[in-house]
């Protein structure tokens, strides 16, 4: 998704989730690795919608040229590459946030994890055989800023990571509808049926995450 910045991103961005990702910078970034994102068990290695996955635009941008656009099969235009590129990191993001927070003692947040795990990782498996269908390759490990905040997250517990969890998914959701609102204008009728059929999902998501963060303060 151009600006795409969640479903991170920002990501995978969502709830969609063009954040998730998000694709946005981060602060208090740890440095140890929390897991090898080749290894993490998502959908196919590929979405959400979100924050989240919110990603640095310049990062990802470049990313959509290596990635997104890469075979000479490529069935979409370039804006619509880096638009499931930075939907794919945001995607990610979404579903390995979730897996963490799914652990949280707080049950609201435990159970909006468990709906993001379950929403992107369908989300994530649909985008992923979209982009085989269109000759698009993407991205199944994080750009180093987004893994960076992924293993800082994994340090934290409690009501510090609930917060943080939660202010995250409120941020990179705002950003993933937008990144989805841009997907829904590509010119590929597939791309578009996928971004419009996911921008409600991801709305949801927001609006939850916005309801469990008011009633953290």
């Amino acid at each position: 998704m151009k600006t795409l910045n969640l479903f991170a991103i920002a990501a995978i961005g969502a709830c969609s989730l063009q954040a998730c990702h998000s694709p946005e910078t981060r602060t208090n970034q740890g440095d140890s690795a929390m897991t090898d994102s080749s290894k993490t068990d998502t959908a196919g290695g590929a979405v959400p919608l979100g924050s989240g996955p919110s990603q640095d635009s310049s990062t990802t941008d470049n990313m959509a040229g290596k990635t997104g656009d890469v075979t000479h099969q490529s069935k979409v235009d370039g804006d619509e590459a880096a638009f499931m590129t930075k939907a794919a990191i945001g995607g990610m993001m979404e579903v390995d946030a979730g897996k963490v927070a799914m652990k949280s003692t707080n049950a609201k947040v435990k159970a909006f994890a468990a709906q993001m795990v379950a929403d992107h990782s369908k989300a994530n498996a649909e985008l992923k055989a979209l982009a085989v269908k269109k000759g698009i390759m993407l991205p199944t490990t994080y750009p180093s800023e987004e893994k960076a905040h992924m293993d800082m997250m994994a340090k934290m517990t409690g009501a510090d990571f609930d917060k943080h969890y939660i202010d995250m998914m409120v941020t990179d959701h705002d950003k993933t509808i937008a990144l989805f609102k841009s997907g829904s204008e590509a010119q590929d009728k597939e791309v578009k049926d996928f971004a419009n059929k996911t921008i409600p999902v991801i709305t949801g998501h927001f609006e939850k995450a916005k309801a469990i963060q008011a009633g953290m303060k």
